[in-house]
C-alpha cells in the first residue's frame, strides 16, 4: 500500500519540523529567560532538548515503520532510491542510532529527576551535579545509547531467517522489497532444520537486554518522581517564600508532564511492542500507530515545560504579541499613508 508510505512521510516531515522549531525556541527560552535558580538545571534541559533533536533529525532520516508481525518485531528502513541503498551497513547503523536515543532519552528524564529531588533536599547534594561532575550525568544517556546500539548491532542484526520471515508481509502492508531494506529487530520463535519451532536464546538475551536498559531508568523515575512529590508536599505547608514554592511546582508538573509523554508515546508501546511476540500475540494492527507515536514524541516534548513554567510561557506568548502588535502598526501607518 504506497498510500501509507505516502501519508507516513509527509507525517514524519511536518513532525521533524516542528520538532526543531519547538526545541529551537526551548533552548533560546533555557538561555534567556531561566530563573537564576535554577542553575545548572538550565544545562540538563537544553541537553535534554538536543536528544530531541537528534532524534528528530535521525528519525527523518530514516523514516522508520516500527513493524510487530507474530513472533517478531522490528523497525524497517526502505533503502531504495535511497543515499543508503548501496550502503546497508551504514543504513543499519542509523537505524540502529536512532533506536538509540529513545535509550538516551529515558535516562535523561531520570536524571531530571534526580536533580529536582536533590534540589528539593537542600542538602549540599546539588554538588554532584557541579563543575566536572555534570560532564559526568551528561554522558550518562550517551553511553545508555552507545549500550542500546551495541545490543542491536550484535544481536539484532538483519539475517537471511527473519529477512524471509518479513518479506510478503512488508511486501503487502509497505510495498517494501525484502532485499532494499535494512532492519533492526528481533525474531523469537524460529524454525529449525527439521521444521520444529524453537524459541531463539539469541533474540530472547537481546530483548532481555533493552527491557533491563529500560527498567533503570523506569523505576529510578518512579523513586524519584515519588519522594520528590513528597518532599514538595511538605515544602508546601512550611514557610517558604510563595516565589520559591510556586516554582517548585511549577517545575515539578513540567517534570511530571514530561514523563507521562513518554510513558504514552514511548514506555508504553516499546514495552508491549517487545513482550507481545514472545507471548504469542500478534499485535500487528499497532504497528502504524507505534510508528507514528515515535515520531511524534520529539515535537511534543518540550511543550509542557515552555506551558508551564512562568518564565517560559510569558516570553514565548509575548514574544508573538509584540511580533503582531508590529504587525498591526505597520499596517496601520500603510493605510495613513495611502490615504494621505
Amino acid at each position: 500500500m504506497g498510500w501509507i508510505s505516502l501519508i507516513k512521510s509527509y507525517i514524519q516531515l511536518v513532525t521533524v519540523v516542528f520538532s526543531l522549531f519547538v526545541n529551537s525556541i526551548f533552548i533560546f527560552l533555557v538561555v534567556t529567560e531561566s530563573p537564576k535558580k535554577l542553575g545548572n538545571y538550565k544545562h540538563l534541559m537544553c541537553y535534554f532538548s538536543f536528544i530531541s533533536m537528534v532524534y528528530a533529525i535521525l528519525d527523518y532520516i530514516v523514516q522508520p515503520y516500527i513493524h510487530s508481525y507474530r513472533a517478531s518485531f522490528s523497525m524497517l528502513m526502505d533503502l531504495k532510491g535511497s543515499a543508503f541503498e548501496n550502503n546497508p551497513t551504514v543504513a543499519f547503523f542509523v537505524t540502529a542510532s536512532l533506536t538509540g536515543c529513545f535509550a538516551s532519552t529515558i535516562y535523561a528524564i531520570s536524571i531530571n529527576f534526580v536533580f529536582r529531588y536533590f534540589a528539593l533536599q537542600r542538602e549540599g547534594r546539588l554538588r554532584y551535579f557541579s563543575g566536572k561532575r555534570l560532564y559526568l550525568w551528561i554522558s550518562i544517556p550517551f553511553l545508555s545509547g552507545i549500550a542500546w546500539v551495541t545490543n542491536n548491532w550484535f544481536l539484532f542484526s538483519p539475517n537471511p531467517e527473519m529477512t524471509e520471515y518479513l518479506r510478503a508481509e512488508v511486501k503487502e502492508l509497505y510495498d517494501l522489497d525484502a532485499d532494499k531494506m535494512t532492519y533492526t529487530g528481533c525474531l523469537y520463535w524460529r524454525t529449525d532444520a527439521n521444521g520444529n519451532i524453537y524459541l531463539s536464546k539469541k533474540d530472547l538475551i537481546g530483548a532481555f537486554n533493552l527491557m533491563i536498559i529500560m527498567m533503570i531508568p523506569f523505576f529510578t523515575i518512579l523513586y524519584f518522581g515519588s519522594k520528590s512529590y513528597s518532599k514538595i508536599t511538605k515544602l508546601m505547608s512550611q514557610g517558604e517564600s510563595d516565589y520559591s514554592r510556586k516554582l517548585q511546582m511549577q517545575l515539578y508538573k513540567a517534570l511530571v508532564a514530561q514523563t507521562l509523554i513518554p510513558m504514552v508515546f514511548l514506555f508504553i508501546p516499546v514495552g508491549i511492542f517487545f513482550t507481545s511476540p514472545l507471548i504469542g500475540v500478534n499485535i500487528e494492527w499497532t504497528s502504524f500507530i507505534i510508528t507514528f507515536f515515535y515520531s511524534f514524541y520529539p515535537a511534543v516534548d518540550p511543550i509542557p515545560i515552555i506551558m508551564l513554567i512562568d518564565e517560559y510561557r510569558n516570553a514565548f506568548f509575548n514574544f508573538f504579541r509584540r511580533a503582531m502588535s508590529k504587525n498591526q502598526v505597520v499596517s496601520v501607518v500603510s493605510i495613513d499613508l495611502n490615504y494621505t
